[in-house]
């Protein structure tokens, strides 16, 4: 490889860097956007409507939680495996006690998170013949 061939490649790779850094400050900075400012919908009765499109801590599948910065695939199953374990969220801070997840990440999200209270499993008695 020429010196020259290796120069047009590292511009390569460092401008591959730097448009995937600004693709994902764009997306942070979106997602941030998104969850300050809640979701207006507006129906035929004239009526409005207030949408919360938090993530739910204590609800969301593995590619909810993917969306949230700073948030991939290991450590969306990490904080599904730390809910399925010690049972629902209380607030944003109990994200804390899962590995990965330090004061700063916990920053960038806490906006873009609930704890919602999971909706009970209903159960069925067996029918008596």
């Amino acid at each position: 490889m020429t010196g020259r061939e290796r120069t047009v490649l590292l511009f390569l790779t460092a401008m591959l860097l730097v448009g995937s850094g600004v693709t994902l400050y764009r997306r942070a900075r979106l997602a941030r956007a998104a969850a300050m400012a809640p979701l207006v919908v507006e129906n035929p009765a004239d009526t409005t409507v207030a949408v919360d499109i938090r993530v739910d801590l204590n609800t969301a599948e593995a590619w909810e939680l993917e969306l949230l910065p700073g948030i991939g695939p290991k450590l969306a199953l990490r904080i599904i495996e730390y809910r399925d374990r010690h049972g629902p969220f209380r607030s944003p801070g109990d994200l804390l006690k899962v590995n990965g997840i330090g004061p700063k990440k916990l920053d960038a999200i806490r906006e873009l998170v609930k704890c919602g209270i999971p909706e009970p499993v209903p159960v069925v008695p067996d029918s008596i013949p």
